[in-house]
């Protein structure tokens, strides 16, 4: 008897490099897939269950795709997965034994549930009886449904966008999502810094997300046309003139990041921009994000700090915040400065690169 086939299915990590904390708001963002990974193998098995065993979590669980899930914990996305597929006419009549290995900082801002979710839909649609293989686009659309719109949680798709498509991307987020390609060849390396200290995506997310909109409602009382995409800043000082002052720095900074975030895109659509003119826009969204938004931490903001004082071209906070990751963008000859810096202000760092999106291969 022949071996049975082993198929792999894997996603890529992502950074954020403009636009953090306003896919929720609708307003662009430009973010990049990086290589860093989700992967799934599964080998067909004599049953209906889907056997998934996790070694890097020294975890496993049992389903059975046959018949709708009842959640077990907060935030089942293997389950909640199988179940929009089912939702969506996907059958599952064969089992499989399934290894799932991340490289991913766990609970770290480079979106590593997210990155499983669009792994995972795709091995799922790809080992369905019924169905079709999903899009990259499908794929990303049913990874959002599956962790944020079944738990009724915040949270924008920039994550699932980009770990499907990969790349360097920008994401309309207002209505139909959008993503266009970047043709930019960024010079130079990525460093990425874990500043080893636990984040609450959801409650940074709620929270920050409440204090823009807070804000927003505030500056609709005096204009009432007002909107993220047009309103500027002059007319958001006079209507926030009396605003408790988190919500005027959310309102205010939010537009400053869009700002940036539209000079940036100008910048990438060339194919070969300015790396320190494209530090300096990733320092300056840092110093928005720290003292606008309210998400980095007296640790970040030393790694970030560390990182530009060994040579980085910008350095910034990535993800939602209050702990996790950041990066640094520097040239190639002073990646193991910035490495040393970053550790040096307690955390651990390693380099990265921009990398393909929802990828499969057969074994």
């Amino acid at each position: 008897m022949s071996p049975r086939a082993e198929i792999e299915v894997s996603s890529p990590g992502r950074i954020c490099l403009f636009g953090e904390h306003q896919d929720y708001l609708g307003l662009p963002v430009i973010a990049a897939a990086v290589n860093i990974r989700a992967r799934f193998t599964a080998v067909e098995n004599d049953s209906v269950l889907l056997r998934i065993a996790m070694p890097d979590i020294a975890a496993a669980e049992e389903i059975d795709p046959t018949v709708e899930q009842e959640y077990r914990s907060k935030r089942d996305y293997l389950r909640s997965a199988v179940n929009v597929l089912r939702r969506r006419g996907f059958r599952f009549d064969r089992g499989y034994d399934i290894t799932l290995t991340s490289d991913i900082p766990i609970g770290k801002g480079c979106s590593s549930s997210s990155a499983i979710l669009v792994a995972w839909v795709g091995l799922l649609s790809r080992i369905a009886t019924e169905g079709q293989a999903l899009t990259v686009e499908e794929a990303a659309r049913l990874a959002y449904s599956a962790e944020v719109k079944e738990f009724n949680e915040p949270g924008g798709m920039m994550d699932h966008y980009t770990s499907a498509l990969g790349g360097l991307v920008h994401i309309e987020t207002k209505g139909e999502i959008k993503v266009k390609p970047l043709v930019a060849k960024l010079e130079g390396i990525f460093v990425l810094g874990d500043s080893l200290e636990p984040k609450d995506t959801t409650g940074v997310l709620g929270s920050v997300r409440g204090r823009a909109v807070g804000g927003m409602e505030i500056v609709r009382g005096s204009v009432p046309s007002a909107d993220w995409e047009t309103l500027w800043i002059p007319e958001a000082d006079g209507a926030l003139a009396s605003a408790p002052d988190l919500y005027a720095r959310a309102v205010i900074g939010n537009i400053r990041n869009r700002d940036l975030t539209r000079a940036a895109l100008t910048m990438l659509e060339t194919p070969s921009p300015d790396p320190a003119l494209i530090g300096a826009l990733l320092a300056a969204e840092h110093e928005l994000l720290r003292d606008y938004i309210g998400i980095s931490t007296a640790r970040i903001d030393a790694m970030v700090s560390g990182a530009l004082g060994a040579g980085a071209w910008g350095a910034k906070i990535n993800g939602s915040g209050g702990g996790g990751c950041m990066f640094a963008y520097c040239p190639a000859e002073k990646a193991r400065e910035v490495i040393a810096a970053m550790r040096a202000a307690g955390g651990t760092a390693r380099t990265i690169s921009i990398d393909r999106g929802l990828s499969e291969e057969h074994q």
